[in-house]
């Protein structure tokens, strides 16, 4: 790429990778194509049989990053859940461009081309204008770490709400998840769940927040935005049922609470600072 990267904690990503969304034909109409100047490289439309390639490569990444043991998805549920409504937005790089060691990760040919995803992000579309709820954040940051990724998840969330046109952003995750400190750099996370039963795993928390100039650009790293975050008035351990129970049925009750900010480890214990709100 050779525009000049938006302010972030690693601007050279902009300069060695290049992005990519997955999109119908007619959801591709309303995307931001150059997200903070940043002009989209690839469209690929999983209506065509020729996307089939990237694809494979994208579930691929799933397994690459978080292993055997993560969040495999069908590829059924992503075309019915994701790539049909929703779009999924990532960097990549050309297949030409992967070493051995890579190619092999991503179970590739050696004359194996097109493009290769490095991270990915997955939101869906919600009935309230504007309104997305994010799937799935993948990026080869830890899995490869000789490439300098640092950073790749939260800039890749960034630059997807953008692309999207996402003004309020609802999530669920895990309190033990150790995406929630990427998922707190975008603010204070307003608690619409801490416990979740409907959820496989109730240990589940779900959260919004306003998709801002400020928030975006605060997520990516960029050092003259600073967020306000409120004072926690508790901390929640990340393995306290009890506690996420007690707070379940305060929220159920119409007392509102927000995670501030990070989660910070504690006599080897996770907790996470929270605000009671009004």
């Amino acid at each position: 790429m050779s525009q000049t990267p938006p302010a972030c904690k690693n601007p050279s990503l902009f300069e060695r990778l290049q992005t990519y969304v997955v999109s119908t034909p007619a959801n591709a109409e309303c995307l931001d194509r150059a997200p903070f100047g940043v002009p989209i490289d690839h469209i690929v439309d999983p209506l065509r049989v020729e996307a089939g390639a990237f694809l494979d490569r994208l579930q691929r990444l799933d397994v690459v990053t978080f292993g055997p043991e993560g969040l495999p998805m069908d590829k059924w549920v992503a075309f019915d859940c994701a790539q049909l409504p929703g779009f999924t937005y990532g960097f990549c790089l050309p297949a030409a461009a992967l070493e051995p060691r890579e190619r092999a990760a991503f179970q590739l040919a050696d004359d194996a081309e097109g493009i290769v995803p490095v991270s990915t992000y997955i939101a869906i579309p919600m009935f309230e204008d504007g309104t997305w709820f994010g799937h799935n954040l993948a990026s080869l940051n830890r899995a490869f770490p000789w490439r300098g990724l640092h950073h790749l998840a939260s800039i890749t969330k960034a630059m997807a709400l953008r692309a999207f046109g996402c003004t309020r952003f609802i999530g669920a995750t895990q309190w033990l998840s150790s995406a929630l400190h990427i998922h707190t750099r975008f603010g204070p996370l307003c608690l619409d769940t801490a416990y979740t039963p409907a959820h496989t795993k109730p240990e589940t928390l779900t959260y919004s927040f306003a998709v801002t100039e400020d928030s975006l650009r605060a997520a990516m790293g960029d050092p003259a935005v600073k967020l306000e975050r409120p004072a926690a008035d508790l901390e929640l351990d990340a393995e306290d049922i009890a506690g996420m129970k007690a707070l379940q049925r305060d929220i159920e009750a119409g007392t509102a609470y927000m995670l501030v900010d990070r989660p910070r480890t504690v006599q080897g214990r996770i907790v996470h600072p929270i605000a009671r709100i009004g």
